[in-house]
C-alpha cells in the first residue's frame, strides 16, 4: 500500500516513523470484518461473545436472576433483583446504555469493600461494583454458562 506524500514535513515523519505497518493490519481488519458479517448473514451472531450479550432479553436476565437469588437462599446475604444499565463499549457506542438486569447483594459478615475484594481475589474473578449500598452485579456481563461459578464464589465469599 503506497501513500502519496505531499509535504517535506509529512516525508520526514515517514521515514522517521514508518507507517509501512498500517497495511499489514488492514487484511486483518478487513477479515474481521468479514466474519462478523458472515455471522450476521448466516444468523450465528450469538458465536461472538460480546453480539451474543448485547442480544440478550431483559426476560432472560431476569429469568437468570431468580435462578441465582433462589440458590442463594439462606447465604448470609440480603440479595435482590436490580435494574442495571450496561454500556455497550466506548469505541462503538460510547454513550449509549441498555437496559440490564442486576443481583443487588449486601452482605451480612462483611463490609461491601471486603466483599468485593473476596469476590475479586476468587478463582476465577467475580468483578461487581459498589452502587446505592449495594454490591451489583451486572448479568449482561455474566454468560449463562458461568451463573454456577458465580454462586459458587458468592456463597464462598459469604462463609468467610
Amino acid at each position: 500500500m503506497e501513500l502519496p506524500i505531499t509535504s517535506q514535513r509529512l516525508l520526514r515523519f515517514y521515514k522517521v516513523a514508518s507507517i509501512s505497518f498500517a497495511s499489514a493490519a488492514t487484511k486483518l481488519c478487513l477479515a474481521a470484518l468479514q466474519a462478523t458479517i458472515d455471522c450476521h448473514l448466516n444468523q450465528t451472531t450469538t458465536e461472538i461473545p460480546t453480539l451474543a450479550a448485547l442480544q440478550i432479553s431483559e426476560i432472560e436476565l431476569r429469568t437468570r436472576a431468580v435462578t441465582i437469588c433462589s440458590a442463594l437462599q439462606g447465604v448470609s446475604l440480603k440479595i435482590a433483583i436490580g435494574c442495571g444499565k450496561a454500556k455497550a463499549g466506548g469505541g462503538t457506542l460510547p454513550k449509549s446504555n441498555m437496559p440490564s438486569v442486576t443481583i443487588d447483594i449486601i452482605p451480612k459478615n462483611s463490609s461491601l469493600a471486603d466483599f468485593a475484594a473476596t469476590l475479586r481475589a476468587s478463582n476465577p474473578p467475580v468483578i461487581g461494583y459498589i452502587a446505592d449500598s449495594r454490591f451489583k452485579l451486572d448479568l449482561r456481563t455474566i454468560f449463562p454458562q458461568q451463573d454456577d461459578v458465580v454462586i459458587r464464589a458468592i456463597s464462598a465469599a459469604c462463609a468467610k
